[in-house]
C-alpha cells in the first residue's frame, strides 16, 4: 500500500504533465493544491521580487498538509525541507515539448487555471529552448538535490503510465 504522506512536492519539467497529475491527486486525497506559477506571476506575466516570493512560500508551507506543483530551483530547498514526498516526472524533453505544443494550441490568450489572472497562455520561443535544455540543466540539479534528501520518500515517474498507475493504485486507497 502506498503511503505518500501529507506534503508532497510534484517536480520536473515543463510539459510533463505536472499540473494535471497534481489536480488529480488532490482530487483523491483532498489535500489542497498549490500551483507555484499561480503564486509566483502577477498579472501581465511579472515576477514577484525574490524576497516576496520567499515569504510567501514560507506562509503557505506552514500548513500541515499540501501539494505543491512547480519547479522554481532558486526556492526547492524551501519545500524539500517541509516536503514528505517528491514526485519528480523525468519525461523526454520530445514529449515535453509536444506537450507544450498541444498546451499552446489549445489555450492561446486563455489564462489557465494554474495560472494567475492576466497571464494568458502564449507562444514563447525562450521557454521552448527551456523545456528543450530542462533534463541536462535544472532536471539534473533537481535530481542530484532530491539524491542528497535522503530522509524523503522519492517517486519517480519516466512516462505517463506510471504516473497513470500511480493514480489508479492511490485512487484505490482513498
Amino acid at each position: 500500500m502506498i503511503n505518500i504522506g501529507k506534503r508532497i512536492m510534484v517536480v520536473g519539467s515543463p510539459g510533463s504533465g505536472k499540473s494535471t497529475f497534481s489536480r488529480k491527486l488532490t482530487e483523491i486525497t483532498g489535500l489542497p493544491l498549490i500551483h507555484l506559477d499561480k503564486e509566483f506571476w502577477k498579472n501581465g506575466w511579472i515576477e514577484t521580487p525574490r524576497a516576496e516570493w520567499i515569504k510567501k512560500q514560507k506562509g503557505f508551507l506552514s500548513g500541515s498538509e499540501w501539494i505543491v506543483d512547480g519547479n522554481y530551483g532558486g526556492t526547492m530547498d524551501i519545500r524539500l525541507e517541509k516536503a514528505d514526498t517528491v514526485i519528480c516526472f523525468k519525461l523526454s524533453r520530445a514529449v515535453c515539448l509536444q506537450s507544450y505544443f498541444k498546451r499552446v494550441i489549445t489555450n492561446i490568450g486563455k489564462v489557465r487555471p494554474d495560472m494567475p489572472e492576466g497571464c494568458p497562455e502564449k507562444f514563447d520561443f525562450e521557454f521552448m529552448k527551456y523545456i528543450w535544455n530542462f533534463p541536462k540543466k535544472s532536471g539534473q540539479v533537481n535530481i542530484n538535490r532530491l539524491q542528497k534528501n535522503k530522509g524523503k520518500q522519492i517517486i519517480m515517474f519516466k512516462n505517463r503510465r506510471e504516473a497513470r498507475k500511480f493514480i489508479t493504485e492511490i485512487s484505490n486507497k482513498f
